[in-house]
């Protein structure tokens, strides 16, 4: 809205007895205009009066000076020597004046002119003006400044005017290094809108600095005006150091808290020692019950650079599995997790997981070493007792053992024939059924021998992840001057029928499994049950 002060002072003459003679200029002052409507704080204003003579003037007046006066009389601003004016002529005069605060101000405009006679007149307009906060306001946010990391520089802009301001375009007046986005446009911001735009820029020094961003814009006036904002930041020296926590991932109703706190504990000893290429560290797998087939695989960047396009590839052996993207940039301080699939990987290895990244602007890797412990059943027998009768039936009973995490199901444990060696009722075989990682089941088997046979091969068949495996034992025959009873020793283990990828040992001993073997006492001996396997038994597994 145009504040329009239309303003007709006519001076005229007037000569009572005894008083001196009045000018004969007859001035009047109107079309009084301030621009803009809103002016706001550092902003150009104009106030623009138009001088006139008037037609019916006895005298030209010569226009000394035109000038705006504060509240308390003091000048702000001035024109002179603007000419002078004949009977109906008349001049437009523009003043400008800034203010460097806001608020309202009572100025004053005030004309001075002398006509022919050499008399002053002088005319007085009160001009008030109302000065709004800056507009817009700017305020600049720096994400994690280090050197040869992309910084994002994000400048908040917000008007509290109460008119629009156009075409704000934001740069950089000091980038502390290179930028790589440093323009934004906004065409419009709204009274009372707020709004935020993101510069980039690389830092390439460490240390304390002033980065700086200029604002322009136009206002409502149509004036192009420029601010210049900034701030002081310390920029990092240059770090790169991503840590890695590999974890087996537990089934859904397991307690994931539990599955987690041993992967998040190594991820912090990781970090803190990280090599020149990162953080590298070894995290063992879980041993929970019913495992899964993925395992997670947690990034957490404790360098002072941001982490970008990270890909995660594992190696079991010379075999290289399908790579994983992590999607999230990680910017100092920040975490992300993928899962990989290692059900394929069959056998017990050190699988390493080899991660690719830009550090910052450079080109990156680390790398962890994962003991794979892959979920598939391996069967052994413990606890073997052979006894020998007197009619030279051999009697041989233990424990099949799943020294594995998967689960064994249809398990058969048989007396394999040979010569010599004759399967005999009641127990040719035994059907163990399914048995759970880390469990066992007893069996009991009977063999016809002859004199001089010196071992007797036992058959374990089950199968593990759906694939098939047979184990092949050779279990020693007491001689008749070693009184029968439990065996000291036994050996001379062969495997049969393994598919590829499935590796299993099993160590054979009474009462003791070497290194490396679960070692479990029959289930007879826990329980205090009795063998199965005899006549009269009631042994539902006998075949």
């Amino acid at each position: 809205m145009n504040r329009v002060l239309a303003v007709v002072f006519t001076l005229l003459l007037c000569v009572p007895t005894g008083a001196v003679a009045v000018p004969d200029a007859r001035l009047t002052v109107s079309d009084v205009t301030v621009s803009p409507d809103s002016p706001v704080v550092g902003e150009t204003i104009t106030v623009s009066a138009t001088v006139q003579n008037s037609a019916g003037s006895d005298s030209p007046a010569q226009i000394k000076r035109v000038e705006l006066r504060d509240a308390n009389g003091d000048r702000l601003t001035r024109a002179n020597n603007l000419g002078s004016l004949s009977g109906g002529d008349s001049l437009t005069v523009p003043l400008t004046v800034s203010f460097d605060d806001p608020g309202t101000r009572d100025l004053q405009l005030r004309v001075v002119a002398e006509d022919a006679d050499g008399d002053e007149v002088t005319l007085t307009r009160p001009v008030p003006v109302a000065v709004e906060t800056a507009s817009p306001q700017a305020e600049i946010t720096v994400a994690d400044p280090a050197v040869d990391s992309p910084t994002r520089v994000a400048v908040e802009l917000s008007n509290p005017a109460a008119t629009a301001v156009r075409n704000l375009e934001v740069t950089f007046a000091d980038s502390l290094g290179a930028p790589t986005v440093d323009r934004r446009v906004v065409p419009q911001l709204d009274a009372g809108e707020t709004t935020v735009v993101n510069l980039t820029t690389v830092p390439a020094d460490s240390g304390t600095q002033r980065l700086e961003v200029n604002v322009s814009f136009t206002g409502a006036s149509g004036t192009e005006q420029v601010r210049t904002v900034g701030r002081t930041v310390d920029v990092e020296p240059y770090r790169d150091d991503l840590g890695l926590s590999v974890s087996r991932v537990q089934p859904e109703e397991q307690d994931a808290g539990v599955a987690g706190g041993a992967g998040g504990l190594a991820g912090l000893l990781g970090g803190a020692a990280g090599g020149a290429g990162g953080g590298q560290l070894t995290q063992g797998g879980s041993e929970e019950a019913d495992p899964t087939g993925r395992v997670a695989v947690e990034v957490t960047n404790f360098g002072s650079v941001v982490a970008d396009d990270v890909v995660v590839t594992p190696v079991a052996g010379n075999r290289t599995l399908p790579r994983v993207v992590l999607g999230d940039r990680l910017a100092p301080g920040e975490s992300g997790t993928v899962e990989v699939d290692l059900s394929e990987v069959r056998d017990r290895t050190a699988v390493e997981f080899r991660v690719d990244y830009r550090a910052g602007v450079r080109d990156s890797r680390t790398t962890a070493t994962y003991d794979w412990r892959p979920a598939v059943a391996e069967l052994t027998v413990t606890d073997l007792d052979v006894t020998v009768g007197e009619d030279g039936e051999v009697r041989i009973t233990g424990n099949a053992a799943n020294v594995g995490d998967g689960e064994a199901t249809g398990v058969v444990v048989s007396v394999v024939p040979s010569e010599g060696v004759s399967p005999a009722y009641p127990q040719r075989d035994y059907f163990a059924g399914t048995i759970a990682g880390s469990d066992f089941a007893p069996f009991d088997l009977t063999a016809e021998v002859t004199d001089g046979v010196e071992s007797v091969t036992v058959r374990i068949t089950y199968r593990t992840d759906g694939v098939p495996v047979t184990r092949e034992i050779a279990v020693p025959v007491p001689s008749d001057d070693g009184g029968g009873g439990a065996l000291a020793s036994l050996g001379g283990a062969t495997t049969a029928g393994v598919p590829a990828g499935v590796v299993l040992v099993g160590l054979l001993a009474v009462g003791l499994v070497g290194a490396g073997t679960l070692v479990r006492g029959r289930r007879g001996d826990d329980h205090d049950t009795e063998r199965p396997g005899r006549p009269g038994d009631g042994d539902s597994r006998r075949r």
